[in-house]
């Protein structure tokens, strides 16, 4: 993922040469670290050993621009902004005019465009003002992120954020409740023995079970989607790329396939993003996906935000944001899609707010009432946690059996129990066959043999997982697999 601004201030070359941000030369109190040590201490991400080293030095030097300068890096570096602002505004009026750069940085992040451009004029001003020491101009940095910024407060859509909650990132996808007709999103080791994909990504399941979405890196690094489908034997087709073009030259990852099979929505961190990753939407229009479209804020964020999904039956959507910066933990949020777009006034004095979701409260309607919405996700969460999947049938009319309770045919049933077993026991043998055939391709030829006796083997458990499907379908609904 990239990072969120993508600039390089010219306080950090000059740290490389051992000078500070506006070209005086460090200094180091008496005993004490030097700003450069201390400098790398936060980018070791040592924040309390810097902030030691800097109430040492601040001690003794007061009236050093770089301490305070140093302190707002490490406060930016601890998610507190606020406090960042403080130490970098202290350390403009000290001289320290890379500091209004920071300042800029910060202001962007939080919605405060106008502010943005004043503390970027200022450092413009000063470069001007300075010509003849042929300093670096790195605001320019800033501009296609204040653009992207500015842009999307033109057009944040008023929806309805009725709950967020806090997750552990690692299972964020615990908060998710969706109705069968929506489709399901699973981990990845849910994907079909043999399946390449790349952590973190999320599988995407159609509610029929016949098609499966998700993200793997390609051979550049970058994450790209992939799909692929049920053919009719119950066995799945190779896997396929859906659209190089989606990510932009970035990754695309955690995609989310609407009913229609038409809406696609992913997260991407190219450049139209606001910073890290972004969610995105692209129509596919009988042949391919088209350009993807930014959904702006307030989905989007400055930091990451990802995994957008809706459930047209109860009416809720959920995505995952990492706004918040809470460390190991992530905010799904939970609301109420619009049939249509709309945005909120432009001269509405809550924008930044709304757009940045502040307070989830700000977006409720008077009277609000979401108690029948809860209830339809409550009684998903219910029925989803008591029934664990022990197998995934497909069958003709598009219902997926996952549990052996669910035949209305006994006989069907212990086939089902057969089924699950050779299916099983023919994954191994795979994975055998795959270890074998690496070692025959790094020169040890006396698998050969062993490798040709499992071909056959599988071929054959292949066919016969065909015929025991066929026969199940037979027994359960009269039907056939062709």
């Amino acid at each position: 993922m990239k990072s969120i601004f993508g600039y390089i201030t010219a306080a950090a070359l000059m740290t490389v040469a051992g000078i500070t941000a506006d070209g005086a030369p460090k200094a180091a109190a008496k005993g004490g670290k030097s700003m450069a040590e201390i400098e790398l201490m936060i980018r070791r991400g040592a924040l309390d050993e810097a902030t030691e080293a800097l109430d040492s030095a601040a001690a003794s030097q007061p009236k050093n621009a770089e301490i305070d300068y140093l302190r707002g890096k490490c406060l930016v570096a601890s998610n507190n902004d606020a406090a960042a602002v403080k130490a970098f505004t202290e350390a403009n009026r000290k001289g320290s005019n890379n500091a209004l750069l920071d300042l800029a940085e910060i202001a962007i992040r939080e919605y405060r465009v106008d502010d943005a451009d004043d503390y970027i004029d200022s450092y413009k001003a000063y470069l001007t003002k300075n010509k003849r020491k042929k300093l670096p101009d790195n605001s320019g940095d800033l501009a296609p992120q204040l653009m992207r910024t500015r842009s999307m407060l033109d057009r944040v859509e008023k929806i309805v954020v009725f709950d967020s909650i806090v997750v552990d990132k690692d299972e964020f996808l615990s908060a998710y409740r969706l109705s069968p007709e929506a489709g399901a999103l699973l981990n990845p080791e849910m994907l079909p023995a043999g399946v390449d994909f790349s952590d973190p990504t999320v599988v995407y399941r159609t509610e029929d079970g016949r098609e499966m979405l998700w993200g793997a890196q390609n051979d550049e690094s970058l994450f790209t989607l992939r799909s692929m489908h049920r053919l009719a034997d119950n066995s799945w087709e190779e896997p396929e790329a859906v659209g190089d073009h989606l990510g932009m030259g970035s990754d695309a990852n955690y995609p989310f396939l609407m009913p229609d099979g038409v809406t696609l929505y992913f997260a991407s961190d190219n450049e139209e993003s606001l910073g890290g990753l972004d969610i995105f939407i692209s129509r596919n229009n009988g042949t391919e996906f088209l350009q993807p479209q930014n959904v702006g804020m307030p989905y989007n964020s400055p930091y990451d935000d990802y995994m957008l999904a809706i459930d047209e039956l109860t009416g809720v959507g959920f995505w995952a944001s990492d706004r918040n910066r809470l460390g190991d933990k992530i905010t799904i949020y939970m609301f109420i899609p619009g049939q249509s777009r709309v945005n909120v006034d432009i001269d509405d004095p809550q924008l930044a707010d709304l757009a940045s979701l502040r307070s989830i409260r700000d977006t409720w309607p008077d009277n609000a009432d979401f108690s029948n919405i809860r209830k339809a996700i409550d009684g998903l969460s219910t029925n989803r946690n008591s029934r664990a999947q022990q197998f995934e049938f497909p069958l003709s009319d598009g219902r997926v059996l996952t549990r052996y309770n669910q035949f209305t045919s006994s006989h069907a049933a212990d086939m089902m129990r057969q089924y699950v077993s050779l299916s099983k026991s023919t994954d191994e043998a795979r994975q055998r066959l795959d270890a074998l055939r690496l070692q025959y391709g790094k020169g040890d030829t006396s698998t050969g043999p062993e490798i040709l006796s499992m071909e056959r083997d599988i071929a054959d458990a292949e066919a016969q997982l065909k015929r025991v499907a066929n026969d199940i379908i037979r027994s359960e609904m009269g039907g056939n697999v062709k």
